[in-house]
């Protein structure tokens, strides 16, 4: 499939889709990690299509990252102002929250 010919009607809705899609993608890995299964670390789920960054996050962290739908774990740096805003820092990664329209589209994306 082609990611960026999707038919989004603004620019809120590419960036919740892609971020959601990568949330479903960390979902699975945190899944295989309480299993005891070895993965090669989080994904970014910044507003970036093919953002690369990955980083390790405890059971702890995970839960604090999905403790709300419109919350997602970013990389240092990874944070657009025009959609969301920065939450909390840690060394590894972000917790940003989605604003607007894109706050709406990742709820109900949940």
């Amino acid at each position: 499939m082609d990611w960026e010919k999707l038919p989004f009607g603004s620019r809120e809705q590419r960036v919740a889709f892609n971020e959601a899609l990568c949330r479903h993608l960390n979902e699975r890995k945190a899944e295989w990690a309480r299993d005891g299964l070895p993965t090669a670390g989080f994904r970014c789920e910044c507003v970036t299509l093919h953002c690369g960054a990955r980083f390790q996050l405890s059971p702890e962290h995970w839960e604090e990252a999905r403790s709300r739908d419109n919350r997602f774990v970013v990389a240092p740096g990874h944070v657009d102002r025009d959609v969301e805003v920065l939450v909390k820092e840690y060394p590894e990664f972000w917790l940003v929250e989605k604003r607007g329209e894109a706050e709406k589209i990742a709820e109900a994306m949940e």
